[in-house]
């Protein structure tokens, strides 16, 4: 019998927390070895220190901008140093657009995706009436007015994380990604055209955007009958599902489609782990298509394994969440991953949320926050 005990560190959501446990008890069942999880909050899941969790942890759930900090500290350990290349090789075949890759930094795959996400629309069906998803942003406006008059409103997730996140999706559908190795910030003039969108969604948008993350925007939509869509904001399958809130909601492509921010978790190894392999195994278990088309998306999961959003069992489970919504993470975004981008990332959002709350001036936003990008980028 296995006594081995593996301690691991999540996050605070159903999504990030159920099917790990889930998932826990069946893996004891099978193979004698206890994980136990904790949770951490969301913004600590993009904040708290890779370093430090190592330290306590086996094993980490990770946000891929973070493979740039394992790669300079060494906190992690490559699981491609781990798993056998045939085992790499079968996870990776098995996800979706640059969902793996994003865990992949100088040569080392720092994490494997268990849970696959970007920003993409959502909407109430109750509310909408007939109406057509936008395709666009012009759509999207277009859209905002002719539900002001049935007393509807859109709305975005706009807290600071989440106001860094669409520009950093808007940047990229003007033709100006933000990208690691850029010696500017973003071209100046879709710089500013972005932070004129984001303006123009502040004004048009529900007076709460700018204090919410996707979980609160979500919970809203789903409990009250004032907002009858978002149009960027990263997606949750649990609203998705019967009985989940008081109302279910619709996921689909974002608007464009191509270029929204990627988003997700990885599991990682901490280097420090006493049960390296063991954790290994762990990690490459409940990535699984077995794995992820059963117990982790039955119990409030959102996988990783494209044979998961494939599947027919998983879409009925969620009201065709992944099938609607494939294209725009096959797309997707990934965001720089450099050692200096985590910090930097939250100054920025923090910059661009001070624009839109304050009315700033925006030439002067952009020559602030491409000095600091210089400062991250150089040190």
């Amino acid at each position: 019998m296995n006594s081995t005990i593996l301690k691991g560190i999540t996050w605070d959501h159903p999504r990030g927390y159920d099917p790990l446990v889930a998932s826990s008890i069946l893996y004891e069942k099978l193979f004698g070895a206890t994980v136990k999880w904790e949770k951490r909050s969301l913004t600590n899941f993009g904040d708290q220190s890779l370093s430090v969790l190592a330290e306590k942890f086996d094993l980490l759930i990770i946000d891929h901008p973070h493979a740039g900090i394992a790669h300079e500290t060494k906190c992690l350990s490559p699981l491609n140093e781990l798993l056998t290349k045939k085992k790499i090789d079968r996870l990776k075949k098995q996800t979706i657009g640059p969902v793996f890759s994003s865990y992949n930094y100088k040569g080392k795959q720092w994490a494997i995706p268990v849970d696959a996400a970007m920003q993409c629309s959502a909407h109430r069906q109750d509310l909408f009436d007939g109406l057509a998803i936008p395709k666009n942003w012009n759509e999207v406006f277009e859209l905002t007015d002719t539900l002001k008059k049935k007393k509807l409103q859109v709305s975005m997730a706009l807290c600071p994380n989440d106001s860094l996140c669409s520009f950093l999706t808007i940047t990229a559908q003007s033709g100006s990604p933000i990208m690691e190795g850029n010696e500017m910030l973003v071209n100046r003039h879709a710089g500013l055209q972005s932070l004129e969108l984001m303006r123009r969604i502040r004004d048009n948008f529900h007076k709460n955007s700018l204090d919410w993350n996707p979980i609160q925007l979500y919970d809203h939509m789903a409990t009250h009958n004032d907002i009858a869509y978002s149009p960027l904001a990263f997606c949750y399958t649990n609203y998705s599902r019967d009985g989940f809130r008081k109302n279910k909601l619709s996921y689909h492509n974002a608007p464009g489609i191509k270029n929204a921010v990627l988003g997700g978790a990885g599991i990682a190894v901490s280097a420090k782990s006493k049960h390296l392999n063991e954790a290994a195994h762990y990690a490459s278990w409940i990535c699984s298509a077995e794995i992820q088309n059963s117990v982790y998306v039955v119990e409030q999961g959102q996988p990783a394994n494209i044979v998961a959003w494939q599947s027919d069992f998983a879409n009925r489970l969620t009201n065709n969440f992944f099938f609607n919504t494939v294209d725009t993470l096959t797309n997707a975004f990934v965001r720089p991953r450099y050692s200096g981008w985590a910090a930097f990332q939250k100054n920025l959002g923090e910059v661009i949320h001070d624009y839109l709350r304050d009315d700033t001036d925006p030439a002067k936003v952009l020559d602030h926050l491409q000095e600091a990008y210089r400062e991250s980028y150089l040190n």
